[in-house]
């Protein structure tokens, strides 16, 4: 039966048993122990929630679940391969321990800052790329230099204003607009 929970689980992150309850997978962050310069790699596990009330009460898992009901009844706990174990409480409630993956499989790793003197690093600054020897020049090219756009407002208007002065003077305030000379 075992075979067709697990994939579910991992696969879709979640596995709902109809009855019992429902497992959920979990990653948890990398951890840096910055005392030892260690990165621990990230941890999966399996999270049981005990059925709070069921709604939905079946899916592909109903018959699965009613066997593993009969089976904790029988003998108090059943091995799911892959996942864990449950196990029946005293008060008679179902519990849930899960399996524990081996740290062989996710050893930590040696967090050192290997700094070359000599060497060149890339670096990218805005959507430009740039060497860590260039980019001090790069900054000093990039300074920002004060806009003079008003200097050149104020002489396009006083151009403009020269000209509709001058066509004023020329031509007087009656033909401004759609007025024609007769």
């Amino acid at each position: 039966m075992d075979y067709l929970i697990a994939p579910t689980l991992f696969q879709n992150k979640t596995c709902r048993l109809p009855g019992i309850g429902t497992f959920t997978v979990i990653t948890n962050t990398t951890k840096l122990e910055s005392h030892s310069k260690q990165i621990d790699a990230p941890a999966t596990s399996i999270i049981f929630t005990p059925l709070q009330e069921d709604k939905n009460g079946f899916n592909e898992f109903t018959a699965l679940s009613e066997l593993i009901k009969k089976d904790l009844h029988a003998t108090g706990k059943v091995n799911l391969q892959g996942i864990g174990d449950f196990i029946k409480n005293e008060d008679g409630t179902i519990g849930f321990i899960p399996l524990q993956l081996s740290q062989h499989f996710t050893p930590p790793v040696v967090a050192e800052l290997a700094i070359h003197q000599d060497a060149t690093y890339s670096r990218l600054v805005g959507d430009r790329e740039t060497s860590d020897i260039a980019l001090p020049v790069y900054l000093e090219e990039e300074k920002i230099v004060k806009g003079r756009w008003w200097i050149w407002a104020i002489i396009l208007g006083a151009i403009g204003a020269g000209i509709l002065i001058y066509y004023i003077a020329q031509n007087g305030f009656g033909l401004l607009g759609n007025a024609i000379r007769v």
